[in-house]
């Protein structure tokens, strides 16, 4: 009896250990791995095993900032089963990462919990790091930027909240540049958010004009200086070379 009130609250309980087989991974593959689940000092009946991966993005007001948690997915890998005392459980799970999951950059991160949810007692729980890689367009994007001499800020890769959009998540993953090549003199930054799919990906681009002269200095006040371009690419044909040079010209003129 003694066991299965000190149980209740986690003491002598069951434990979960999620295994990955690929910790890395890129957007729109699956995850792999198994789940090992070790009995404690008491029977219990598990409801369920659930699997969430998540990740924190950024939210402005009131002149600061606050980190949130967003859930970018959720898996249940198994419906009721007993664990006996000391006994071993070991459950493959194959999950996908949706296409709206940032990648691992900077300091942005995204994780798998995993838990077992057991009545009347508190929930053990197992967290891991995912290292999720950019999807292949995305790639070849950022190349052609560091081929025209464009380097990332320490606040490129972040999450932001944005309002009245329409995506599964709350968020845009930001990736900032600073022009140290051909732009220089043009360019104060560049600002890219992608929105992936299984065809291809969508490419918004803000590009912030340099202030040369006091037009250009009243317009930078208004934020007239900051134009937009959205455009597609798709798997089927890749990112045409020179794609983000020619992009950057036609919005300089």
């Amino acid at each position: 009896m003694l066991n299965k009130i000190l149980a209740s609250f986690g003491i002598g309980a069951a434990k979960v250990d999620a295994r990955l087989t690929n910790q890395h991974v890129r957007i729109g593959e699956d995850l792999k791995g198994e789940i090992h689940i070790q009995g404690g000092s008491v029977e219990q009946s598990i409801s369920q095993i659930y699997m969430y991966l998540f990740t924190y993005y950024y939210r402005e007001g009131n002149d600061n900032e606050t980190l949130h948690k967003e859930v970018l997915a959720t898996f249940r890998v198994s419906d009721t089963l007993e664990i006996s005392p000391g006994e071993k459980k070991v459950l493959p799970f194959q999950l996908n990462v949706p296409y709206h999951t940032p990648i691992s950059h900077n300091k942005q991160r995204v994780y798998l919990s995993t838990g077992l949810d057991i009545e009347r007692a508190i929930d053990p729980k197992d967290l891991d790091p995912v290292v999720v890689h950019p999807d292949p367009l995305m790639e070849d994007v950022f190349r052609q930027m560091d081929s025209l001499g464009f380097r990332q800020t320490y606040e490129s890769g972040k999450c932001k909240h944005v309002r009245h959009i329409h995506r599964a998540v709350p968020f845009v993953q930001e990736f900032e540049y600073k022009p140290l090549g051909t732009f220089r003199d043009r360019l104060d930054e560049i600002e890219l958010i992608f929105e992936i799919y299984e065809s291809g990906m969508d490419i918004l681009m803000q590009v912030d004009k340099r202030a040369n002269n006091i037009m250009g200095i009243f317009a930078e006040a208004l934020d007239l200086d900051e134009k937009y371009v959205r455009f597609s690419v798709y798997r089927e044909t890749g990112v045409p070379a020179n794609l983000i040079e020619n992009k950057i010209r036609e919005v300089l003129g």
